[in-house]
């Protein structure tokens, strides 16, 4: 069992590795506007958490770059509030 699940983790994070260095080097420009001008430095800083959350890269990659969210906090609705 201990042998199947480690073989599970390795082939999981070995597809992630590989698509993390796709995503980082070629693919970020889809996903960020800001993080396409990024440094070789940030993208390979990046690559342990896209190697760890790839599936979710992949598909946010297929659906194509997006406007990010704003954020929602106390701050921001009564700045909003203020300007009505």
């Amino acid at each position: 069992m201990v042998l199947i699940l480690f073989f599970g983790v390795f082939f999981y994070l070995t597809i992630g590795l590989i698509a993390a260095v796709i995503i980082s080097f070629s693919g970020i420009k889809k996903l960020d506007p800001a993080a396409k001008e990024g440094t070789i430095g940030f993208k390979l800083l990046i690559i342990p958490g896209l190697c760890v959350f790839w599936p979710l890269f992949v598909l946010r990659m297929r659906k194509g770059l997006q406007e990010p969210p704003l954020e929602s906090n106390a701050h921001r609705n009564a700045a909003q509030e203020n300007r009505l």
